[in-house]
């Protein structure tokens, strides 16, 4: 049965966001990695503002794969200081799913995002096989290797807002593809502008496989309102 990743990973975590690096990468594949590991997700959120999300796990089949749910993650804004770093508490999800509350003090990195690209290698993992560490160096590398990259737009707030989206097949050409269980062209994408509270808009996983009886999976976090 597949396992649900619920709640965050603290130092695991924020080490993924600056364990992405660019410099490797031909100059002309910057722009993806930067938008998303290069920029300050926070700045739009201010002291008391509470960024609610609203998270959807479905699956093809419950009993190969564990229940679909949909729940709910805030992060709340306690504090800024002097740096315009936030201090925040980040809750996942709610009731029986309900994770302890994170806390977490001089960010400008959105850590929903990080707790989203945690969740994928570790589902990723759980479907396809595979080690952690193996799997992340992959995420890592697919996004300054070929990501997709397209201009949106989206609508918040009652607004039209310009946003960026970023779309990643990490394993479509991995040398291991032919042992992960026909779920090599798995994608993930990610919806961001810097005009939205937290900066990322919309966040997807779509987890599916060629071989016949195997599971799809797809998880979807959406920003619903920043007050």
């Amino acid at each position: 049965m597949l396992r649900i990743v619920r709640g965050l990973i603290p130092a695991l975590a924020l080490s993924l966001a600056v364990s992405y690096p660019v410099e490797s990468a031909r100059a002309e594949n910057y722009e993806a990695a930067d938008l998303i590991f290069q920029n300050r997700h926070l700045d739009l959120v201010q002291k008391g503002t509470t960024v609610a999300y609203k998270f959807e796990h479905k699956v093809s089949d419950e009993k190969l794969m564990g229940k679909a749910f949909t729940d709910d993650i805030k992060i709340s804004i306690t504090d800024v200081n002097a740096e315009g770093q936030r201090i925040l508490d980040v809750t996942v999800f709610t009731g029986d799913r309900q994770r302890p509350v994170q806390n977490y003090d001089g960010l400008t990195i959105n850590p929903v995002f990080i707790w989203f690209l945690d969740k994928c290698v570790e589902n990723y993992r759980t479907v396809a096989g595979g080690k952690q560490p193996y799997l992340k160096g992959r995420m890592k590398e697919a996004f300054v290797e070929k990501p997709k990259l397209e201009d949106v737009k989206v609508e918040f707030g009652g607004k039209t807002i310009d946003a960026k989206k970023v779309t990643i097949e990490p394993f479509a050409n991995d040398p291991n593809k032919q042992k992960m269980q026909g779920y090599e062209n798995s994608k993930f994408s990610f919806v961001m502008s810097k005009d939205i509270p937290g900066y990322f808009y919309e966040l997807n996983a779509d987890m599916f496989s060629t071989q016949a009886g195997a599971g799809k999976l797809s998880d979807r976090l959406v920003l619903v309102e920043a007050k």
